[in-house]
C-alpha cells in the first residue's frame, strides 16, 4: 500500500502536538512539579527546589502546601526561609482545608499555643479530631494529653483522655503508651500501667526508660 506522504506529515504533526500538550499539562499538575521539588531539594539544589515547590502551590495539592508550610514554621536554612508563623499558618490552612491530616494537626496546635493567630481553643480542638478521625498518632496523643490534665476551659476527662490514648495505643504509638500508663497508675490501675511501662520502654521511650528505673526497682 503506498503512503501519502501530505497525509503521512499531517499525521505525524498531529502527533507532536498532542505529545506536546501532554508534556505541558504534565509540566503544570501539581504532583510533578513537587516530585520535581524533591528531586532538587534531595541533590541539594535549593534554589531550583523552592522554585518548583512556590510552582506547585495553589493548585489543589495538600502535601506541598504543607510542605512549605513546615519550612514557615521551622525555618529553613536551605531554602533560606526565616521561620514566619503566618505564612505557615497560611499554608496549613490551605492543605487543612483539602483534607491534609498533617496540617490538620499543625494549625490545631497553632490555634492551641496562638502562634501565627489568635489563640482559640475550640477550634484546635475541632482541628485535632479531625486529624485524629484520619489516625494521626500525633493528634490523638496530643488530645489525650489535653483531656488527661485539662487546658485552659476544657476541663480533664480521663475517659476521653483513654480513649484517645488508646486509638494510638492500638497503632503501636509509643509515647502514647506511656502516656496512657501514666494515666492509668494515677487511675490506681497498677498491672495495665505497669504492663504499659515495660512495653514503652522496650520501645526505647527514654522517659518510660527512666520511670521505670526511678519507680520499678
Amino acid at each position: 500500500m503506498k503512503i501519502n506522504e501530505s497525509e503521512f506529515n499531517r499525521d505525524c504533526n498531529k502527533l507532536l502536538d498532542i505529545t506536546s500538550y501532554l508534556v505541558e499539562k504534565e509540566a503544570e499538575c501539581p504532583e510533578y512539579l513537587f516530585n520535581v521539588y524533591k528531586r532538587y531539594y534531595e541533590s541539594k539544589r535549593y534554589s531550583e527546589a523552592l522554585e518548583y515547590l512556590s510552582q506547585s502551590l495553589n493548585k489543589g495539592f495538600p502535601i506541598s502546601e504543607f510542605e512549605m508550610g513546615q519550612h514557615y514554621y521551622f525555618g529553613s536554612a536551605q531554602l533560606e526561609l526565616p521561620k514566619n508563623h503566618f505564612n505557615a499558618f497560611q499554608c496549613y490552612s490551605i492543605a487543612a482545608d483539602l483534607g491534609h491530616a498533617g496540617a490538620q494537626f499543625s494549625l490545631g496546635y497553632m490555634y492551641l499555643k496562638g502562634e501565627g493567630v489568635v489563640s482559640d481553643v475550640k477550634q484546635a480542638i475541632l482541628l485535632l479530631d479531625n486529624a485524629a478521625n484520619q489516625g494521626l498518632n500525633e493528634a490523638l496523643d496530643l488530645l489525650g494529653k489535653i483531656y488527661q490534665h485539662g487546658y485552659y476551659e476544657i476541663t480533664p476527662d480521663f475517659k476521653k483522655a483513654e480513649r484517645y490514648y488508646k486509638f494510638a495505643v492500638n497503632q503501636d504509638y509509643s509515647p502514647s503508651i506511656f502516656h496512657l500508663a501514666l494515666l492509668l497508675e494515677n487511675l490506681h490501675r497498677y498491672e495495665e500501667a505497669y504492663e504499659l511501662f515495660i512495653h514503652s520502654a522496650k520501645m526505647g521511650v527514654i522517659e518510660a526508660i527512666n520511670y521505670n528505673m526511678s519507680t520499678y526497682k
